[in-house]
């Protein structure tokens, strides 16, 4: 063991004969990961890479768009069947995160981190993406659509038991199936996946009818391509589904806050808000079994604790920036394996405030869809244009503004500091995953070179030689870094930041009522469906969520896009969508990285579902290593 290892040991011993005693008789086979301690030496700096590192196996999690028609539907493919092994699951996988959020179990009050929980751990969607990024069926069965791309007809899984751990909720069926559908699209929903299930399900002229206990039918007044898109894991944003009866029987403040009631191949069976979510596997389960009797998720915010706690072996996989990695690779411990993902992460520095949209309908009326704070608009901020017209004088300074922060960025460095090599610099939100596309519309020669004088000749000319302050909000992992990596380069430009601690959990409630000021990065997993899906998540005033603009020339090109059927007239308005961000300096994208997973010596590889591994994905299939 290293000197590092021996360390972190010796420190962390007593901390972890605390917490299992507090846990009791129950917390003996899953000791707690040490929480940082005031005299414990931070890991802030990674030790230089070993000359010979673990091989990591490469999973692209960027695989081909994809590009239902309304005219057709997938080939049904039934899920996978139950694979127990032969002693049934055994042991407790520890798994180290950095924000797991406060427990919210009913869709139409769950924000982003507690439904993106659901969708990969304990819950089922309509379909999952396989490892090789085909979507295939998981709670529909199987599908048709009419002729005319208006009717949808769902089949969907039978004997698909509801977690027992509170009662008896019997199967799935046509009526969970609605009900939950019903519930995420409610009116004020903070559920990522609401305002899109509202326009998929619940448009004006759509109908959603029972047809008998396993089949519902769909129609809509026009065609749509994006079915697949909503319910679907590992889509971070997607929507999972819920047991009415348990719903109906127990009451919405303990379905909300205190039960959590699947059909997934874990069942949730103990939350402590702060601390962990113990799961236990689903024997017998209707698709797969677990390998492992219980699986915990660890909230271990500081990114050095978390490292601590792998190198001892006290977690055996968990959410990593590039540095820690680094140190990692570095201990060249024996057993320690990697799963890496090639470009699966866009970092990007949102300029917050931008919304100049909020005379939208989904923003006004008594009973707003979206409703937004008092103060969700201040054009005292320097980047934040008094006049929402692109040709006004207001716009052009503000824009010079945005494209000085944009020129004060060294994108390369960062790749090479933040990300060890681990990335490229990058400069379209969303397109990443999309290197043909990007050259196919001419997008590849929009880049931004690093420019300070440039910079500072722009911040003169629109009235701030001596530049600003503006606020800067740090969240925990590689978005921290960045931030504060942005933060530095802003200085030399004399843009100052005053900069502001909170997990996302905090923070996300100011992106839903749009008052949230400043900038801000988020490392944000790459879209592998379309550019448009990331757009309709962050970017579209009905939208649970905005993450700083909107604007109506921006609106009317998403509205386009999304009743734009012919698959190239679309690909084409994506286009336009991403000229119009990056020509108005509306967002600050800087690099896409890889993300790696380590995997500690109990536990062996396994393929995770394709697109999207920033929270890896498929745990049930996680074996014992050899």
């Amino acid at each position: 063991m290293s000197v590092l290892a021996r360390f972190w040991v010796t420190g962390l011993f007593l901390v972890l004969l605390i917490a299992i005693a507090a846990c009791g008789e129950e917390a003996t086979s899953t000791p707690a990961p040490a929480q940082s301690t005031p005299d414990a030496a931070p890991a802030t700096t990674a030790p230089a890479p070993a000359a010979t590192q673990a091989t990591a196996p490469t999973v692209t999690t960027a695989p081909a768009p994809v590009t239902s028609t309304p005219t057709a539907a997938p080939a049904a493919t039934p899920g996978p069947t139950a694979e127990p092994t032969d002693d049934g699951p055994t042991g407790t996988l520890n798994v180290g995160m950095q924000d797991l959020a406060s427990p919210v179990f009913l869709l139409h009050n769950q924000p982003f981190v507690e439904g993106r929980y659901d969708n990969i751990v304990t819950h089922d969607t309509m379909f999952y993406a396989a490892p090789n990024g085909e979507v295939q069926p998981r709670l529909v069965r199987d599908w048709t659509v009419d002729p005319a791309g208006t009717t949808f007809t769902f089949h969907l899984q039978q004997g698909v038991k509801w977690h027992q751990e509170y009662g008896d909720w019997g199967e799935f069926s046509a009526d969970d199936f609605i009900w939950s559908l019903e519930d995420v699209a409610k009116e004020a929903s903070p559920h990522a996946a609401a305002g899109n299930m509202r326009r998929l399900f619940w448009c004006d002229g759509c109908e959603v009818t029972k047809i008998d206990d396993y089949t519902v039918e769909l129609k809509r007044p026009n065609p749509t391509f994006e079915i697949t898109w909503w319910s679907r894991t590992p889509v971070p944003s997607g929507m999972s589904f819920h047991s009415q009866k348990h719903y109906e029987t127990v009451g919405e403040d303990v379905a909300t806050n205190q039960q959590s009631v699947g059909s997934g191949s874990w069942e949730l069976i103990e939350v402590r808000t702060g601390e962990f979510r113990r799961n236990r596997a689903v024997r017998d389960h209707w698709r797969n079994t677990p390998h492992w009797e219980e699986m915990v998720w660890w909230e271990v915010t500081e990114a050095s604790t978390r490292l601590a706690n792998f190198l001892t072996g006290i977690i055996d996989a968990g959410q990593f920036d590039l540095d820690s990695i680094q140190a990692i690779k570095s201990e060249d411990m024996e057993g320690v394996k990697f799963m890496s993902f090639s470009g699966g992460r866009e970092n990007s520095v949102h300029l917050l405030g931008q919304n100049y949209y909020l005379d939208h309908p989904a923003h006004t009326g008594d009973n707003p869809r979206v409703p937004v704070g008092e103060n969700a608009y201040d054009c005292t901020i320097p980047y934040v244009s008094c006049d929402r017209d692109i040709n006004s004088e207001e716009w052009a300074k503000a824009l010079k503004v945005r494209t000085a922060m944009s020129l004060a960025l060294d994108r390369q460095k960062m790749v090479n500091n933040l990300a060890h090599g681990e990335g490229e610099p990058w400069y379209l939100r969303f397109w990443s995953p999309f290197p043909d596309r990007v050259k196919e519309f001419g997008l590849d020669e929009l880049t931004w070179d690093y420019d300070l004088a440039e910079a500072k000749r722009l911040l003169a000319e629109a009235g701030f030689p001596g530049g600003f302050e503006v606020e800067a909000t740090l969240t925990p992992g590689a978005s921290t870094l960045v931030t504060q990596a942005a933060a530095t380069m802003l200085e030399d430009i004399g843009i100052t930041t005053k900069q502001v601690n909170m997990p996302y959990s905090a923070m996300r409630p100011s992106h839903v009522n749009r008052t949230a000021k400043g900038f801000w990065t988020q490392a944000f997993p790459a879209s592998d469906v379309e550019p448009l899906h990331g757009y309709n998540i962050l970017h579209n005033v009905g939208s649970a969520i905005n993450f700083g603009f909107e604007h109506p020339i921006w609106q009317d090109l998403i509205d386009k896009a999304n009743v734009t059927y012919d698959t190239e007239e679309r690909w084409a308005v994506q286009a336009e969508l991403a000229r119009f961000m990056f020509d108005h300096v509306m967002s600050l994208t800087v690099f896409s990285e890889n993300i790696v997973w380590p995997l500690g010596a109990r536990v062996g590889r396994w393929e995770a579902y394709g697109g999207n591994a920033d929270w890896l994905s498929n745990w049930e299939s996680a074996p014992h290593a050899n």
